[in-house]
């Protein structure tokens, strides 16, 4: 409709009117866009905000993770040095044989420490967040985790003291030595007898016996002797990324 008042006065040359009409069209033409624009921002804020959210319960839940794995790292590397200190010995472990061969197996153990971070790098794929301190304080804590990487490759000694561990001892203590709750692993140490005291003897023997297995022990558990510490340290920066990412979101509000 307006363009066709705006074709007549152009015809009848009435100046003032084209001015006025195109001045509305154009008026119009930009109000729409910054319209379009304003939804747009809106509904990219909402989208941001909802990925912030996710990116708080992910964080969370590495955190609750972290804390576990922690634990059960404490106990891999007390296992490691209590064979350690069997190996050293020289002695034989007579009829308290099980627990040693228990304390070799639960020194074999190995968990990866790497952290969630799926949604974090969704949120930087879509060039989220816009936030600075958000950006800086969530690398800060996955920087953190990176450099821990070296524990995440399988040990030699898991390999090698499983080859010397018979078979029924081993479900026996998947079964009852072992335990997987939501995603975290705990070992229990006070686990029942799972062979007799002979096999267990017999298999205590054959991992001492056993050429570079104290080489090899001694490396994993050297290796993972700082995880535990460097772990509440990450945690530490993840719980710091958690208070940016709240303070954002509660900005938004």
């Amino acid at each position: 409709m307006i363009l066709q008042r705006l074709a007549t006065s152009i015809r009848k040359q009435d100046w003032f009117t084209v001015l006025i009409e195109t001045l509305i069209v154009v008026l119009g033409v930009f109000l729409g866009i910054q319209l379009g624009n304003w939804n747009n921002a809106r509904s990219e804020r909402a989208q941001e905000t909802e990925l912030l959210q996710a990116l708080h319960q992910e964080i969370e839940t590495s955190i609750r993770l972290t804390e576990q794995k922690t634990d059960a790292i404490r106990q891999v590397v007390n296992a490691g040095k209590r064979s350690l200190a069997f190996l050293e010995a020289g002695e034989s472990c007579g009829d308290e044989c099980w627990p040693v061969l228990v304390d070799f197996f639960h020194a074999s153990q190995w968990q990866s420490i790497e952290v969630d971070r799926s949604t974090y790098d969704e949120m930087r794929r879509q060039g989220f967040p816009r936030s600075r301190d958000v950006i800086n304080s969530v690398e800060r804590y996955l920087a953190q985790n990176a450099t821990l990487a070296i524990t995440n490759i399988l040990p030699a000694y898991r390999s090698r003291v499983r080859q010397l561990i018979p078979l029924d001892a081993q479900e026996f203590y998947w079964n009852n030595c072992y335990f997987l709750d939501d995603g975290a692993e705990t070992y229990d140490l006070d686990c029942p007898k799972g062979v007799s005291d002979a096999a267990a003897a017999r298999a205590v023997q054959n991992i001492a016996d056993t050429p570079d297995i104290a080489l090899l022990l001694t490396e994993w558990a050297g290796l993972h002797s700082a995880t535990p510490a460097d772990l509440v340290s990450q945690n530490e920066a993840a719980e710091r990324a958690l208070e940016v990412i709240e303070a954002e979101l509660e900005r938004r509000r």
